[in-house]
Protein backbone atom coordinates (compact mmCIF):
# COMPACT_ATOMS: atom_id res chain seq x y z
CA UNK A 1 0.00 0.00 0.00
CA UNK A 2 1.03 3.34 -0.77
CA UNK A 3 0.56 6.79 1.07
CA UNK A 4 -0.27 5.31 4.79
CA UNK A 5 0.30 7.76 7.06
CA UNK A 6 1.01 4.99 9.82
CA UNK A 7 3.35 1.95 10.15
CA UNK A 8 0.51 -0.50 10.65
CA UNK A 9 -1.25 0.44 7.33
CA UNK A 10 1.24 -0.91 5.26
CA UNK A 11 0.42 -3.91 6.55
CA UNK A 12 -2.86 -4.96 4.90
CA UNK A 13 -3.52 -7.86 7.78
CA UNK A 14 -2.58 -5.76 10.56
CA UNK A 15 -4.48 -2.43 9.23
CA UNK A 16 -7.87 -4.81 8.62
CA UNK A 17 -7.03 -5.62 12.37
CA UNK A 18 -6.44 -2.33 13.39
CA UNK A 19 -9.67 -0.87 11.98
CA UNK A 20 -11.64 -3.73 13.31
CA UNK A 21 -11.20 -2.80 16.89
CA UNK A 22 -13.79 0.50 16.63
CA UNK A 23 -16.44 -1.50 15.54
CA UNK A 24 -15.55 -4.30 18.74
CA UNK A 25 -15.83 -1.77 20.59
CA UNK A 26 -19.11 -0.17 19.36
CA UNK A 27 -20.76 -3.98 19.22
CA UNK A 28 -20.04 -3.92 22.25
CA UNK A 29 -21.70 -1.09 23.86
CA UNK A 30 -24.65 -1.55 20.85
CA UNK A 31 -25.02 -5.24 22.58
CA UNK A 32 -24.70 -4.44 26.63
CA UNK A 33 -27.03 -1.29 26.09
CA UNK A 34 -28.93 -1.06 22.79
CA UNK A 35 -30.17 -4.79 22.38
CA UNK A 36 -27.47 -5.38 19.95
CA UNK A 37 -27.62 -4.71 15.84
CA UNK A 38 -29.80 -7.62 14.72
CA UNK A 39 -32.62 -5.83 12.86
CA UNK A 40 -32.15 -2.28 13.11
CA UNK A 41 -31.44 1.04 11.53
CA UNK A 42 -27.95 1.92 11.94
CA UNK A 43 -26.31 5.60 11.10
CA UNK A 44 -22.08 6.26 11.15
CA UNK A 45 -21.72 9.75 12.04
CA UNK A 46 -18.18 10.75 10.31
CA UNK A 47 -17.77 7.27 8.80
CA UNK A 48 -14.64 8.59 6.99
CA UNK A 49 -14.97 8.65 3.36
CA UNK A 50 -11.26 9.92 3.13
CA UNK A 51 -10.25 7.04 4.88
CA UNK A 52 -9.02 3.84 3.21
CA UNK A 53 -11.21 1.72 5.95
CA UNK A 54 -14.13 3.89 5.87
CA UNK A 55 -17.47 2.20 6.11
CA UNK A 56 -16.33 -0.64 7.37
CA UNK A 57 -17.70 -0.66 10.95
CA UNK A 58 -21.22 -0.56 8.68
CA UNK A 59 -20.31 -3.48 6.50
CA UNK A 60 -19.49 -5.17 9.81
CA UNK A 61 -22.87 -4.09 11.68
CA UNK A 62 -24.79 -5.60 8.18
CA UNK A 63 -22.94 -9.32 9.21
CA UNK A 64 -24.22 -8.93 12.49
CA UNK A 65 -27.73 -8.14 11.58
CA UNK A 66 -28.12 -4.58 11.15
CA UNK A 67 -31.69 -4.01 8.35
CA UNK A 68 -30.18 -0.97 7.01
CA UNK A 69 -27.26 1.34 7.00
CA UNK A 70 -26.06 4.70 6.41
CA UNK A 71 -23.19 6.54 7.25
CA UNK A 72 -22.57 10.16 6.89
CA UNK A 73 -19.49 12.87 6.42
CA UNK A 74 -18.43 15.61 5.36
CA UNK A 75 -16.51 14.83 2.17
CA UNK A 76 -18.41 13.36 -0.87
CA UNK A 77 -18.07 9.18 -0.73
CA UNK A 78 -17.19 8.79 -4.28
CA UNK A 79 -14.09 11.02 -3.67
CA UNK A 80 -12.04 8.23 -2.51
CA UNK A 81 -13.64 5.69 -3.46
CA UNK A 82 -10.87 4.73 -6.98
CA UNK A 83 -7.91 4.86 -4.79
CA UNK A 84 -5.41 2.10 -4.83
CA UNK A 85 -5.20 1.82 -1.32
CA UNK A 86 -8.76 1.63 -0.57
CA UNK A 87 -9.39 -0.69 -3.27
CA UNK A 88 -6.52 -3.20 -2.10
CA UNK A 89 -7.72 -2.89 1.36
CA UNK A 90 -11.63 -3.46 0.61
CA UNK A 91 -10.45 -6.61 -1.42
CA UNK A 92 -8.40 -7.84 1.43
CA UNK A 93 -11.28 -7.27 3.87
CA UNK A 94 -13.96 -9.14 1.70
CA UNK A 95 -11.35 -12.41 1.54
CA UNK A 96 -10.98 -12.41 5.29
CA UNK A 97 -13.74 -10.86 6.87
CA UNK A 98 -16.43 -11.44 4.17
CA UNK A 99 -18.29 -8.26 4.29
CA UNK A 100 -20.33 -7.09 1.04
CA UNK A 101 -18.59 -4.32 -1.39
CA UNK A 102 -18.96 -4.30 -5.46
CA UNK A 103 -16.91 -2.93 -8.06
CA UNK A 104 -13.57 -4.15 -6.66
CA UNK A 105 -12.82 -5.84 -10.19
CA UNK A 106 -13.50 -1.94 -11.81
CA UNK A 107 -10.77 -0.61 -9.58
CA UNK A 108 -13.32 1.03 -7.34
CA UNK A 109 -15.13 1.12 -3.60
CA UNK A 110 -19.01 0.83 -4.15
CA UNK A 111 -21.31 0.01 -1.60
CA UNK A 112 -24.65 0.95 -2.93
CA UNK A 113 -26.21 0.57 -6.15
CA UNK A 114 -25.86 3.03 -9.27
CA UNK A 115 -29.04 1.24 -11.44
CA UNK A 116 -31.23 -0.41 -8.78
CA UNK A 117 -34.29 -0.91 -10.89
CA UNK A 118 -32.27 -3.24 -13.56
CA UNK A 119 -29.67 -4.97 -11.42
CA UNK A 120 -31.80 -5.66 -7.62
CA UNK A 121 -28.64 -8.18 -7.09
CA UNK A 122 -26.17 -5.25 -7.08
CA UNK A 123 -28.11 -3.27 -3.78
CA UNK A 124 -26.33 -2.83 -0.99
CA UNK A 125 -27.71 -2.03 2.23
CA UNK A 126 -25.53 0.48 3.25
CA UNK A 127 -26.04 4.32 1.64
CA UNK A 128 -23.28 6.78 2.10
CA UNK A 129 -23.92 10.25 2.12
CA UNK A 130 -22.42 13.60 2.30
CA UNK A 131 -23.85 15.57 4.80
CA UNK A 132 -23.26 17.90 7.97
CA UNK A 133 -24.05 16.27 11.01
CA UNK A 134 -25.33 19.80 12.42
CA UNK A 135 -28.13 19.86 9.78
CA UNK A 136 -29.17 16.69 8.74
CA UNK A 137 -31.45 15.16 6.18
CA UNK A 138 -33.17 12.38 7.47
CA UNK A 139 -36.56 12.91 9.28
CA UNK A 140 -37.28 12.26 13.07
CA UNK A 141 -36.90 9.28 14.42
CA UNK A 142 -34.84 7.35 11.38
CA UNK A 143 -32.30 5.70 13.75
CA UNK A 144 -32.43 2.72 16.20
CA UNK A 145 -28.88 3.17 17.11
CA UNK A 146 -26.06 5.95 15.96
CA UNK A 147 -22.63 4.95 16.17
CA UNK A 148 -19.43 7.29 15.77
CA UNK A 149 -15.68 6.80 16.33
CA UNK A 150 -13.11 9.70 16.68
CA UNK A 151 -15.17 12.19 15.15
CA UNK A 152 -16.51 14.75 18.32
CA UNK A 153 -13.13 15.87 19.26
CA UNK A 154 -13.38 17.86 15.34
CA UNK A 155 -17.26 19.09 15.94
CA UNK A 156 -17.01 22.64 15.56
CA UNK A 157 -20.59 22.93 17.48
CA UNK A 158 -20.99 19.90 19.60
CA UNK A 159 -23.93 20.36 21.41
CA UNK A 160 -25.40 21.19 17.85
CA UNK A 161 -24.89 17.70 16.66
CA UNK A 162 -25.91 16.60 19.62
CA UNK A 163 -29.19 18.00 19.45
CA UNK A 164 -29.90 16.55 15.92
CA UNK A 165 -28.58 13.07 16.94
CA UNK A 166 -31.34 13.24 19.63
CA UNK A 167 -33.96 14.50 16.76
CA UNK A 168 -32.86 11.00 14.18
CA UNK A 169 -33.01 8.72 16.88
CA UNK A 170 -35.98 6.89 17.85
CA UNK A 171 -37.83 6.87 21.52
CA UNK A 172 -35.38 3.82 23.11
CA UNK A 173 -32.99 3.99 20.46
CA UNK A 174 -29.43 5.49 21.44
CA UNK A 175 -25.76 6.15 20.47
CA UNK A 176 -22.26 4.98 21.33
CA UNK A 177 -19.90 7.65 20.57
CA UNK A 178 -15.99 6.80 21.41
CA UNK A 179 -13.96 10.23 20.92
CA UNK A 180 -10.65 11.25 21.50
CA UNK A 181 -10.90 14.41 24.22
CA UNK A 182 -7.46 16.85 23.67
CA UNK A 183 -6.50 16.28 26.73
CA UNK A 184 -5.58 12.32 26.59
CA UNK A 185 -2.22 11.09 26.91
CA UNK A 186 -1.89 8.96 24.05
CA UNK A 187 -3.85 10.20 21.58
CA UNK A 188 -3.19 13.62 22.56
CA UNK A 189 -6.96 14.96 21.04
CA UNK A 190 -5.34 13.57 18.12
CA UNK A 191 -2.10 12.31 17.28
CA UNK A 192 -0.53 15.14 17.88
CA UNK A 193 1.49 14.16 21.46
CA UNK A 194 4.51 12.24 21.68
CA UNK A 195 3.68 10.80 25.02
CA UNK A 196 6.66 7.80 25.17
CA UNK A 197 9.09 11.00 24.60
CA UNK A 198 7.35 14.24 26.13
CA UNK A 199 4.09 13.09 28.17
CA UNK A 200 1.32 15.42 27.72
CA UNK A 201 3.57 17.62 25.54
CA UNK A 202 0.42 19.09 23.34
CA UNK A 203 -0.63 20.48 26.90
CA UNK A 204 2.84 21.80 28.63
CA UNK A 205 4.49 23.42 25.48
CA UNK A 206 3.56 26.35 23.43
CA UNK A 207 3.00 25.74 19.83
CA UNK A 208 6.44 26.74 19.10
CA UNK A 209 8.18 24.46 21.75
CA UNK A 210 5.96 21.51 20.50
CA UNK A 211 7.28 22.20 16.85
CA UNK A 212 10.94 22.31 18.24
CA UNK A 213 10.33 18.62 19.98
CA UNK A 214 8.69 17.45 17.00
CA UNK A 215 11.63 17.93 15.00
CA UNK A 216 13.62 16.39 17.53
CA UNK A 217 11.69 13.36 17.62
CA UNK A 218 11.56 13.31 13.59
CA UNK A 219 15.42 13.85 13.40
CA UNK A 220 16.40 11.29 15.37
CA UNK A 221 15.60 7.56 13.98
CA UNK A 222 15.68 5.97 17.87
CA UNK A 223 13.28 8.63 19.11
CA UNK A 224 11.35 8.33 15.96
CA UNK A 225 10.76 4.40 16.46
CA UNK A 226 9.94 5.10 20.27
CA UNK A 227 8.16 8.09 20.68
CA UNK A 228 4.52 7.81 19.26
CA UNK A 229 2.18 4.87 20.51
CA UNK A 230 3.38 1.25 18.31
CA UNK A 231 -0.05 1.92 16.07
CA UNK A 232 0.25 5.48 15.59
CA UNK A 233 3.74 5.87 14.30
CA UNK A 234 4.04 7.82 11.38
CA UNK A 235 5.56 5.74 8.18
CA UNK A 236 9.14 6.48 7.18
CA UNK A 237 8.27 7.89 4.38
CA UNK A 238 5.81 10.67 6.05
CA UNK A 239 8.62 10.93 9.22
CA UNK A 240 11.21 12.26 6.26
CA UNK A 241 8.44 14.97 5.27
CA UNK A 242 7.87 15.59 8.61
CA UNK A 243 11.64 16.13 9.70
CA UNK A 244 11.99 19.49 7.22
CA UNK A 245 8.63 20.34 8.06
CA UNK A 246 7.39 19.50 11.85
CA UNK A 247 5.29 22.64 12.02
CA UNK A 248 3.40 20.90 9.18
CA UNK A 249 2.81 17.80 11.08
CA UNK A 250 1.21 19.31 14.51
CA UNK A 251 -1.14 21.38 11.86
CA UNK A 252 -2.59 18.20 9.51
CA UNK A 253 -3.08 16.78 13.03
CA UNK A 254 -4.89 19.34 15.44
CA UNK A 255 -5.75 21.88 12.98
CA UNK A 256 -9.62 21.11 14.16
CA UNK A 257 -9.36 19.87 17.01
CA UNK A 258 -12.66 21.81 19.10
CA UNK A 259 -10.54 21.20 22.42
CA UNK A 260 -13.88 19.43 24.33
CA UNK A 261 -13.54 18.14 27.94
CA UNK A 262 -16.18 15.23 28.89
CA UNK A 263 -17.92 16.76 31.72
CA UNK A 264 -18.90 19.46 28.30
CA UNK A 265 -19.71 16.94 26.31
CA UNK A 266 -22.08 14.78 28.98
CA UNK A 267 -23.36 18.23 30.00
CA UNK A 268 -24.69 18.89 26.04
CA UNK A 269 -25.83 15.44 26.05
CA UNK A 270 -28.01 15.65 28.55
CA UNK A 271 -29.06 19.18 27.73
CA UNK A 272 -30.60 18.11 24.47
CA UNK A 273 -32.30 15.39 26.17
CA UNK A 274 -30.62 11.99 25.99
CA UNK A 275 -29.78 9.75 29.36
CA UNK A 276 -25.98 9.13 29.51
CA UNK A 277 -26.27 5.28 30.41
CA UNK A 278 -22.64 5.06 30.04
CA UNK A 279 -19.60 7.26 30.55
CA UNK A 280 -16.20 5.41 30.90
CA UNK A 281 -12.47 6.51 30.17
CA UNK A 282 -10.40 3.72 28.50
CA UNK A 283 -7.10 3.69 30.92
CA UNK A 284 -4.12 1.33 30.79
CA UNK A 285 -2.63 0.55 33.44
CA UNK A 286 1.16 1.07 32.11
CA UNK A 287 0.17 4.59 31.35
CA UNK A 288 0.15 5.95 34.99
CA UNK A 289 3.86 5.50 35.31
CA UNK A 290 4.33 8.94 33.00
CA UNK A 291 1.87 11.09 34.93
CA UNK A 292 4.62 12.01 37.95
CA UNK A 293 4.48 14.10 40.98
CA UNK A 294 5.70 17.02 38.50
CA UNK A 295 3.32 17.20 35.39
CA UNK A 296 0.46 15.85 37.63
CA UNK A 297 0.97 19.39 39.35
CA UNK A 298 1.74 20.94 36.24
CA UNK A 299 -1.59 20.25 34.58
CA UNK A 300 -3.34 20.37 37.60
CA UNK A 301 -6.71 21.37 35.79
CA UNK A 302 -7.47 18.07 34.80
CA UNK A 303 -8.15 15.23 36.32
CA UNK A 304 -6.14 12.14 36.30
CA UNK A 305 -8.96 10.13 34.01
CA UNK A 306 -9.15 13.06 31.47
CA UNK A 307 -5.17 12.98 31.38
CA UNK A 308 -4.72 9.32 30.70
CA UNK A 309 -7.44 8.00 28.78
CA UNK A 310 -6.61 6.72 25.82
CA UNK A 311 -10.55 7.53 24.56
CA UNK A 312 -13.79 8.05 26.18
CA UNK A 313 -16.78 5.91 25.35
CA UNK A 314 -20.38 7.15 25.80
CA UNK A 315 -24.00 5.29 25.08
CA UNK A 316 -26.51 7.81 25.72
CA UNK A 317 -29.99 6.85 25.50
CA UNK A 318 -32.98 8.84 24.20
CA UNK A 319 -36.36 8.01 26.71
CA UNK A 320 -39.01 6.10 25.47
CA UNK A 321 -42.34 8.43 25.17
CA UNK A 322 -44.70 7.84 27.93
CA UNK A 323 -48.30 7.39 27.19
CA UNK A 324 -49.65 10.36 28.90
CA UNK A 325 -47.36 12.43 26.37
CA UNK A 326 -48.43 10.62 23.58
CA UNK A 327 -51.85 11.07 24.86
CA UNK A 328 -51.40 14.64 24.59
CA UNK A 329 -51.16 15.23 21.03
CA UNK A 330 -54.19 13.78 20.63
CA UNK A 331 -56.27 15.50 22.61
CA UNK A 332 -56.87 19.04 22.15
CA UNK A 333 -55.59 22.15 25.33
CA UNK A 334 -59.23 22.84 26.27
CA UNK A 335 -59.27 18.90 27.09
CA UNK A 336 -56.30 18.89 28.71
CA UNK A 337 -57.21 21.28 30.83
CA UNK A 338 -60.44 20.56 31.64
CA UNK A 339 -58.97 16.62 32.53
CA UNK A 340 -55.87 18.65 35.02
CA UNK A 341 -58.79 19.71 36.36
Amino acid sequence: MTDALFTYQADLSKYIAQARIPYNLFAKGVKDHLGGFKGKTVLDLGVGFQLTHGGLTLALALQDGAKRCFGIDIAHPELHSAEPAKVAFWKQAKDTLGVDVQCLEDGRVVFASTDILHFDDFFSKITLLQMSASNMWFKDDMFDIVISNAVFEHVQKPREVLAELFRVVKPGGGAVINWNPFAGFKMGGHDIGIPFYYPWAHLRLSEADHVRKLSEVFSDPKLYATAFPPEHTPTAERAAVYATDPALFRKQISYDLNRMRIPEFLDYAQSVGFKVVSSMPHIFDEDRKYLTPEIRAELHQYSDEELLQTFHAAVLCKPRRTWRKTLSTFVTPRARISRSD
